[in-house]
């Protein structure tokens, strides 16, 4: 067992590069909020953004696990050309699906929107269509090149989306005022780009052939069978996320350009303890769990320290009041960071036990946690937008939802552990720390 300060430098060596992949990546909102709100009507463009940007991602959540699939069957070329097939026939299937959107003509009176948002919401909806096939194909051959190895190319590529996304963003609204194209050309620009990088970059690997140790799926059937659990985990999560913008768009366009402004700094800041998951699947049979949760603890606190600042420092808040384009959107978005400050400390928390409860296959209960803290989400957030609420009521909700599941999953690792005690999560150790 090498030392604890070694261990600790190699889990920070491991942690910083992916983190920097989902941060880079998560920077693309704010970046395009920034925009929005200097364009004229920014208030209705960053509302309709809310809404638009929330359906894609509502679409999007089906295929956010085909990366790990991908990555799991990447050593077999027969299945990984079959898994290619069940990602263009679901990807294009999501891709129809928001073109159907459309017909939904009473979802405006059903969340109380107001009829110009919407139009404009629904316009970025339609713009954005090709998006959930491009997401799906990306991840498919980013599976191929984490499986080889090569995971700093994929934070290559978040960069490389990053710029594509900031320079289209800036250069369409120098030709137009439209908040709608500004938007989804620049959401569009930035994932093209970087599915063409990635799969360039895939197209020059070859993996060798390995047999597995389980049976991996023969048809598109049996791929469909493999996959649904996946894909209903994911969709249960955006669902409820999707809903909280509708439902703080019925409080008026200042609440929901106040919401989706604070709320999209602290996401993009909880993103960088996403990947927490990742490095305690991979290392939970060689460093102590203890020190697997005091580099979760540690990391989580730090990203929730970085969000405090922003919230209560003057340089802090004069960042929000320039982000936000004026005095009283800024002086909205610090309380909403300040309610949300500690989501990312919870959510580091959340990515270690769900680390652990996977290696054990004990997936139904982060499911179940999941949608019990989801539920709860979605009831508090009814409450508050009825009574008219400040959207950093919303914040609180999500923190307590979030404290809720880390309980839930907290409760249902110690019951597994009582039951199995002191047993090894892998039967062989292919890889060292």
């Amino acid at each position: 067992m090498k030392s604890a300060k070694r261990q600790s430098y190699l889990l920070l060596k491991q942690f910083l590069p992916m983190s920097a992949s989902d941060m880079v990546m998560a920077l693309g909102d704010p970046i395009i909020v920034f925009v929005l709100a200097g364009l004229p009507n920014g208030t209705l463009y960053l509302a309709a953004f809310a809404l638009g940007k929330g359906v894609a991602v509502f679409f999007e959540s089906p295929i956010i696990s085909i990366l790990p699939t991908s990555n799991t069957m990447a050593g077999q070329a027969k299945v990984r050309q079959l898994l290619l097939c069940f990602v263009l026939l679901l990807g294009g299937g999501l891709t129809v699906a928001m073109l159907l959107i459309g017909s939904f003509i009473g979802i405006p009176a059903l969340f109380q929107i107001s009829q110009p948002v919407w139009d404009s919401a629904l316009l970025i909806i339609l713009l954005l269509c090709p998006w959930p096939l491009a997401i799906a194909l990306r991840r498919f051959w980013q599976g191929k090149i984490i499986r080889a190895g090569f995971s700093g190319l994929i934070a290559k590529g978040s960069v490389l989306r990053c710029l594509l996304l900031a320079v289209t963003a800036f250069a369409i609204s120098a030709v137009t005022s439209r908040g709608e194209w500004v938007a989804a050309g620049a959401l569009l620009a930035g994932v093209f780009g970087e599915l063409l990088f990635i799969r360039y970059k895939a197209n020059k690997i070859v993996l060798d052939e390995v047999t597995p140790h389980y049976s991996l799926p023969t048809n598109l059937s049996e791929m469909g069978r493999y996959y649904w659990p996946l894909a209903q985990s994911m969709l249960s999560l955006w669902g409820a996320r999707l809903l909280l913008p509708f439902l703080v768009a019925a409080t008026g366009e200042l609440f929901i350009a106040v919401w989706v402004a604070g709320w999209a700094l602290v996401i993009s800041m909880s993103n960088g303890v996403r990947m927490v998951q990742q490095l305690v699947i991979r290392n939970v049979d060689y460093v102590a769990r203890q020190q697997l949760c005091y580099f979760s603890l540690w990391v989580g606190t730090a990203f929730s320290f970085i969000l405090f600042l922003i919230a209560v420092t003057p340089w802090g808040q004069a960042f929000c009041r320039y982000y936000g384009g004026s005095q009283l959107l800024g002086d909205n978005i610090s309380n909403v960071i300040l309610a949300a400050c500690l989501l990312p400390l919870l959510m580091s928390l959340q990515n270690y036990l769900q680390g652990l409860l996977m290696v054990k296959s004990l997936t139904n209960t982060i499911g179940r946690s999941a949608l019990i803290a989801n539920c709860l989400m979605v009831l508090g957030a009814v409450f508050f937008t009825q009574q008219g609420y400040h959207p950093y009521w919303i914040a609180l909700v999500v923190s307590v939802a979030t404290i809720v599941e880390v309980c839930l999953l907290a409760f249902y690792l110690k019951a597994s552990e009582q039951s199995q005690p002191n047993k090894l999560f892998f039967s062989s150790k292919s890889t060292n720390l």
